[in-house]
């Protein structure tokens, strides 16, 4: 069976993401830039870059192209997006190429669910070929059975996650314009109804949520709930796929994954099995029959990240997140928690973590000196 998440893959997204790199360093203005902000060690920030140098070498050793494909893509799209950093006016691009990708994406889902097809050929605009129907992505609708739409995303629950999240962050940089507020959540749940996606449904009600109590002293008890429901989601999700007596599949899917990462996590306690290896190593942990057709990666953050990397990666993000605590609005990065406890695509897909990095990026805490 071939297995799209060990494949390498080389998009034009990186293409275009290498090209920014290669204009910034050819011009010798932006290296002042660094001059002048010099870099203080701290001792975290010691005991950071020996962690990290550990967990690469850990992963050069393994020489994977797979593996060093998504560490270079990751290294691009952190320079990318905190590029803008540096001259502020570039960060309005940014919101007008998200409202311009909001605009797209829900094109060409409407037209895709309307005519029940692509609106062109994958090669011009990377959509799924919705005519393979064997392996595509269906739902009942009253009587009717109907094709999900993808828009040029590999599932539905992308499409609609990546709506969902754009939206987020054009509401929260333009919420006094009501108008556009309500076009937008309005576009949003009706993408979610269309792709029939519940993690990008209840991050958008946690969203509305966040709006309604954020001026209010109960936003640090709402977040430890939200937290707590990340941290005990596998067993909700297990105690439901017990319940239902394994009838509803995308539960049961959700319960076999999580209780093999967490199985890889107990076997290879500090290193993990390795970056992007969960899907090449299920079959070692889970001998179950639907792992055989369902072969996915962890649809829950916090276990693939166990199981992949182990108490080293852990610690490396425990201390990251301690370093620049006052830096990320954790109050907006716990609202994609539905996301992160039910769906792997915000590390596992390259649209994902540029969506994962951006959203921590636009959403910061302002006023903080720079890192």
């Amino acid at each position: 069976m071939l297995v799209d998440y060990l494949i390498p893959k080389v998009y034009i997204f990186d293409c275009f993401l290498l090209i920014k790199l290669i204009i910034f360093l050819s011009n010798k203005k932006n290296y002042q830039i660094f001059k002048k902000n010099k870099i203080k060690l701290k001792k975290i920030d010691i005991i950071i870059l020996i962690f990290l140098s550990i967990f690469f070498i850990n992963l050069l050793l393994q020489l994977n192209l797979n593996l060093i494909i998504f560490c270079l893509r990751i290294i691009l799209i952190i320079f990318f997006i905190f590029s803008p950093y540096l001259d502020q006016k570039k960060q309005k691009l940014v919101y007008k190429a998200l409202s311009l990708s909001i605009i797209w994406q829900s094109f060409l889902a409407y037209f895709q669910f309307i005519k029940q097809t692509p609106l062109a050929p994958y090669y011009i605009f990377g959509e799924t070929n919705l005519r393979h129907f064997a392996a595509i992505s269906r739902a009942q609708f009253l009587t009717i059975e109907k094709i999900l739409p993808y828009g040029s995303t590999a599932h539905p629950n992308i499409l609609a996650g990546i709506i969902g999240i754009f939206s987020i962050l054009l509401i929260d940089k333009k919420q006094n314009n009501r108008l556009l507020v309500i076009l937008l959540l309005l576009n949003a749940f009706a993408i979610c109804l269309i792709t029939q996606s519940l993690s990008a449904f209840l991050t958008l009600c946690l969203f509305l949520i966040y709006l309604l109590i954020k001026k209010i002293n109960w936003q640090k008890k709402i977040n430890l709930i939200v937290f707590s429901f990340f941290i005990l989601s596998p067993l909700l999700i297990k105690k439901l796929d017990a319940n239902l007596l394994k009838t509803h599949l995308s539960i049961s899917r959700r319960a076999i994954l999580n209780e093999a990462a967490w199985k890889m996590f107990l076997d290879k306690t500090f290193f993990g099995v390795g970056a992007n290896n969960f899907v090449k190593e299920l079959e070692n942990y889970s001998h179950h029959q639907e792992t055989v057709r369902f072969v996915q990666p962890a649809h829950h953050l916090g276990l693939l990240l166990l199981s992949e990397g182990g108490l080293l990666f852990s610690s490396i993000l425990l201390l990251l997140g301690i370093k620049f605590k006052k830096k990320i609005n954790w109050s907006k990065l716990l609202i994609l928690t539905p996301i992160a406890s039910l769906d792997h695509y915000l590390i596992t897909q390259a649209l994902g973590l540029f969506t994962l990095f951006l959203f921590i990026f636009l959403t910061r805490n302002r006023g903080q000196s720079r890192t």
